[in-house]
């Protein structure tokens, strides 16, 4: 199961994935991190729901329209995958709280070791025939383990460490690091096409309509459940974003080390990275137009 043969490289894609949550990290302080005792109700409600929103309305809605197997692992890996840092700009475009935004990455990225096999395994083994299915992909957990740790959590904090440095040989070191992102992704996105160009002709329609419709319908139920539940309009909207977009580079790069037989596995996060990036824009362009502004208008009549 685990042939890089016909993949890219294991440690030249871990090493892509490692320098993107380096430059991520970067925007994360340790004043930031200070901040974060003090939002401690919002930070537990907006990562409880970014563990648990995803993957259950995932689990449902996989149940109702019964794809092939393959699909199901896929979207399934994908769910389980942490918060991608996509969302901070779309925060930043929503008016959101940035705070939060950025405490919820921190602790996705800390905690993904566990978080990643552990929703995989539960959400796999909800269902007979999808167990069976986990079962005979006979996944080398231990080297997984190795991969998010090598991959996002020893780059989150020398990430922190060098943001402390502000001479002028690390902070160019950062700039060229930073500039460096949008073409490790367009490799990484362009390395997972050509791996599985075979494989291109199995994005089917539905594939492409299930991406588009759990991630529009995942971002909108989260933003009016946190209304519901009384969250102000920045709190709400962050939280949305926080749930509805995942690091589907890191569910890319496991499928192309580890998921060789299922393909659907890159295809699906190839997919969701691309669209995330296009509702994002499209979004929060929307809402910081026509929405944010009166919201927050609101917030502050309210208060006053």
């Amino acid at each position: 199961m685990n042939n890089t043969d016909h993949n890219l490289p294991a440690l030249l894609v871990q090493i892509v994935l490692a320098v993107i949550m380096l430059a991520v990290a970067f925007e994360i302080t340790i004043s930031d991190i200070k901040q974060l005792p003090k939002m401690w109700k919002n930070l537990l409600l907006g990562y409880v729901m970014q563990i648990t929103f995803l993957p259950v309305f995932m689990f449902l809605l996989l149940m109702i329209i019964n794809p092939s197997t393959n699909m199901v692992l896929a979207f399934l890996l994908l769910a389980s995958c942490p918060g991608g840092n996509l969302s901070q700009l779309f925060v930043i475009r929503s008016s959101g709280n940035i705070g939060i935004s950025m405490g919820l990455s921190f602790l996705s990225t800390l905690f993904s070791p566990l978080t990643v096999p552990g929703i995989f395994f539960l959400a796999t083994h909800a269902n007979s025939n999808w167990s069976e299915a986990y079962k005979s992909l006979e996944l080398p957990w231990g080297s997984i383990f190795n991969t998010l740790i090598t991959s996002l959590f020893i780059p989150l904090f020398v990430g922190l460490w060098m943001g402390t440095k502000q001479t002028p040989g690390w902070i160019r070191s950062r700039v060229i690091i930073q500039k460096s992102v949008p073409w490790l992704l367009f490799a990484l996105l362009a390395g997972a096409t050509w791996s599985f160009r075979k494989s291109l002709s199995g994005i089917d329609s539905l594939m492409v309509l299930m991406v588009i419709g759990i991630s529009m319908s995942c971002f909108m139920t989260a933003y009016f459940f946190n209304r519901f539940i009384a969250q102000d309009y920045s709190t709400s909207v962050t939280i949305a974003w926080e749930v509805s977009i995942q690091n589907s580079g890191l569910g890319m790069v496991l499928g192309l080390v580890y998921f060789s037989n299922v393909p659907e596995v890159s295809l699906v996060c190839a997919l969701w990275g691309i669209w995330q990036m296009v509702m994002g824009v499209i979004v929060s362009g929307l809402i910081g137009k026509f929405i944010s502004r009166n919201e927050v208008v609101c917030q502050m009549s309210n208060a006053g």
